[in-house]
């Protein structure tokens, strides 16, 4: 889970270099991304496993605010 965390927000941070140019257009397309690859949840999920989901969809939810309906 960390590591789709770290993915996600490297690839934001890279985006926001380049978004001046594309107007936007990065940014949304890096959030579609990974708003659509984040995980679900189970009832077979473990404390750790159900507290690392949470964690990445805040992650998610404070980078890609205008994308908050892509949490599951």
């Amino acid at each position: 889970m960390q590591t789709i965390s770290v993915i996600g927000l490297l690839m934001l941070t890279t985006a926001c270099t380049d978004m001046t140019a594309t107007g936007g257009a990065t940014e949304k397309a890096l959030c579609i991304a990974w708003g659509e690859s984040l995980p679900t949840r189970s009832r077979a999920d473990t404390k750790q496993t159900q507290d690392e989901i949470q964690r990445g969809y805040a992650v998610f939810a404070a980078a890609c605010t205008g994308y908050k309906d892509l949490i599951p």
